[in-house]
């Protein structure tokens, strides 16, 4: 049955692909159809885009035509801007200048100022150690006169003698405090001169730096003003030349964009005139292309619609086919189902006439493991009743060995006492005649015990191997009647096991003679009761096979005669498009002729025009750029010039400020190191040497005239 269904589904779904196959070809003709007539419309669109290529392309050329002119006047605000850089550096390098100048004049002033305060400062600092020095003198002459009284006062000698010399030391001391005070005096004087003598140096060196710094100043502003003003003319002449130049510019580009509108202008006609060739194809070619297809899609719809209700007869009679397969499928499965439950009924009573054999030797195996059960638990209590003849050997033999050690133990102890009573004998400390008799006693008592230890151990000895002889005898009987049970109880346990299986041999012979019977039968009747429903299924199986075998002749005839009506329909279809489009594509290349011609006339026609715009825009260009040049270069030379002078000038100025400074400034450095290396402060220090030797030297003097 299901070869007989696989056929009738392979025809159904030949005939369903047919049938999906149509609409495709019918949907291609279509296409090929509106393909024809788009062709002609493609050819017609094309054309505005070969418009639009050509004039497009120029009109593109035109609006990429160079008509920028270069504007100079970027490069007069350029130079412009480098002027004011000249002006602007100028000043920088004369500020510069001015400031070198200045802080030369400054330089010096601050430090005339400072070296003066030092020297003043100096000064002070010197005439307060002159008035220390004076109080000192003052001091220590009051301090020597009194001291010289009081020795005086102590000199043994006449009046008028102490008092000549009390005379003569006063005068001395007088005469010193006069000397000294006027040393000091003297010392402050030249110190005052010397202020004054620093003093009109410091000025003297300051007004010639300052004089030098104004000088300089003067001369830089001579140098430098002039050509200032100069590069600010010059600046703003070249500002005013690049406007004008700018005006130019602008005059010469507005000429060559007029030219390149005129061009554009052109283009825009020959546009127009072109969209006059092709628009009125869109009114001459799209009704009839139009006509034609309607009326090729209308046949192509009802050859559709006839080849598609005769598939559709095709398909419902293979399904009619597909349903009485059905009907006959279920007739068969009812006849599988009914000869399957008769074979279940005859499988079921053979299992059943089994299982009655099986009862009786399953009863018989059941009593032969009862048995073997019964032979197992003797055999164990055999084992257990052998055991127990054992059991009393291992205590016998303990018994034994603790006598044997028990007897030894207490002849042992009984030969150590009688060692020890030999050996408690004081032989040392006793004498000889003494103890040599008690000696020999006590070693016969001793050689007495020995001896009889001896005889003790060998009887001792003989009765355990009596006793040891006696345990074995008994053991062996005991063997030899376990033994004796184990044999007898093995010879009854196996021929019990032969009886048994025997017995469970033949019980087993004898079921399956009968098994083997019952299932011979059982299988002759299945055979029968299948045989029937084979020939009954086979019947069903050829009435089915009578409607499904013509229909592998019936089914590919038919669908080739449908596939020839759908072919010669299709073809007829674009035969009566193809007409129309031959017509139409006659129209468009007339049209495409004298469109080619319009483009061809416009393109050259502009393109001489932009061959005279480029020439135009070199020779403006050129012209432009001469003029500048020429401008810029005199600018150019000016500005160099007066920049080249004045930058000369203050560069002389800059350098006699830099180079005359330590010239100027030395005298105050010189100054400077005499004040540092205490010029002030020598002629106190040498003052105080003075003071300090007279002094010591009055002492001694005033000393001898006291002694």
């Amino acid at each position: 049955m299901n070869d007989l269904r696989a056929t009738v589904a392979k025809h159904k779904a030949a005939v369903e692909g047919f049938g999906s196959g149509i609409t495709p070809r019918l949907a291609s003709a279509k296409g090929e159809v509106e393909a024809l007539a788009q062709g002609v419309v493609e050819q017609v669109s094309a054309l505005r885009p070969s418009i639009s290529a050509a004039l497009g392309g120029l009109l593109a050329q035109v609006n990429a035509a160079n008509v920028t002119l270069a504007d100079p006047s970027p490069r007069f605000q350029s130079l412009a801007t480098e002027v004011e850089g000249h002006q602007q550096a100028l000043t920088a390098s004369s500020t510069t200048a001015r400031s070198q100048a200045e802080s030369l004049g400054q330089e010096a002033t601050a430090k005339s100022q400072g070296l003066e305060a030092q020297a003043k400062s100096s000064a002070e600092a010197s005439q307060g150690q002159l008035t220390a020095l004076q109080q000192q003198v003052a001091q220590k002459c009051d301090a020597d006169k009194k001291s010289f009284d009081a020795k005086l006062a102590k000199r043994k000698g006449s009046k008028e003698e102490t008092e000549a010399r009390r005379a003569q030391g006063y005068a001395l001391i007088e005469q010193t405090r006069s000397q000294l005070t006027q040393d000091l005096t003297g010392v402050g004087s030249t110190l005052g001169a010397a202020l004054a003598a620093v003093l009109v140096r410091l000025a003297t060196s300051r007004d010639a730096a300052t004089g030098r710094s104004t000088q300089l100043t003067s001369t830089l502003d001579s140098a430098v003003k002039d050509p200032v003003s100069a590069l600010e003319a010059l600046h703003q002449e070249i500002v005013n030349a690049g406007t004008t130049a700018k005006d130019a510019h602008q005059q010469q580009q507005s000429a060559l964009e007029g030219q390149r509108k005129t061009l554009v202008d052109q283009l825009m006609a020959a546009a127009a005139a072109a969209a006059g060739i092709v628009d009125p194809l869109d009114t001459q070619v799209a009704p009839s292309l139009t006509a034609g297809q309607t009326q090729a899609d209308g046949a192509l719809d009802t050859l559709g619609r006839t080849i598609s209700g005769q598939v559709a007869s095709v398909t419902a009679q293979l399904t009619a086919v597909e349903k009485f397969i059905d009907q006959v499928q279920q007739q068969v499965e009812s006849a599988i189902t009914t000869v399957s439950g008769t074979i279940d009924g005859v499988v079921q009573g053979a299992l059943t006439a089994v299982e009655t054999i099986k009862a009786p030797l399953k009863a018989t195996l059941e009593a032969a493991f009862t048995t073997l059960d019964t032979l197992v638990a003797t055999i164990s209590a055999l084992k257990q009743q052998v055991m127990a003849l054992f059991e009393s050997l291992p205590q016998l033999l303990e018994q034994l060995q603790t006598l044997f050690q028990q007897i030894v133990g207490s002849l042992e102890s009984l030969l150590e006492r009688a060692m020890g009573l030999l050996d408690a004998i004081p032989a040392a400390d006793l004498p000889k005649p003494l103890v040599s008799p008690a000696v020999q006693g006590i070693s016969q008592v001793v050689g007495q015990i020995t001896t009889q230890l001896g005889t003790i151990s060998s009887q001792v000895g003989t009765q355990l191997q009596a006793v040891q002889k006696t345990i074995v005898s008994q053991v062996e009987t005991v063997q030899t009647q376990a033994q004796t049970q184990i044999d007898t109880a093995t010879t009854q346990a196996v021929t019990q096991m032969g009886t048994l299986t025997q017995s469970v041999l033949q019980g087993i012979e004898q079921a399956s003679t009968q098994i083997g019977q019952i299932v011979a039968a059982a299988v002759t009747q299945i055979g029968t009761v299948k045989d029937q429903g084979v020939q009954q299924i086979e019947a069903m199986k050829a009435q089915v096979a009578a409607r499904v075998t013509p229909l592998d002749t019936q089914v590919p005839q038919r669908l080739e005669a449908l596939d020839a009506q759908v072919g010669s329909g299709i073809d007829a279809a674009v035969q009566a498009m193809q007409s129309a489009r031959d017509s139409a594509e006659g129209q468009v290349t007339s049209a495409k002729g004298r469109l080619d011609s319009h483009l061809g006339t416009t393109n050259t026609s502009v393109t001489a025009g932009l061959t005279s715009l480029e020439t135009a825009r070199g020779s403006a260009e050129t012209s432009l750029t001469t003029q500048a040049d020429s401008a810029l270069a005199a600018f150019k030379q000016r500005a160099e010039g007066l920049k080249s002078g004045a930058q000369t000038q203050v560069d002389s100025v800059s350098t006699q400020a830099t180079g005359q400074k330590p010239q100027l400034l030395s005298p105050l450095d010189a100054i400077g190191a005499q004040l540092q290396a205490g010029a002030f402060a020598k002629p106190v220090t040498a003052a105080n040497g003075r003071v300090t030797a007279a002094l010591n030297a009055l002492g001694p003097k005033l000393d001898a005239l006291a002694s």
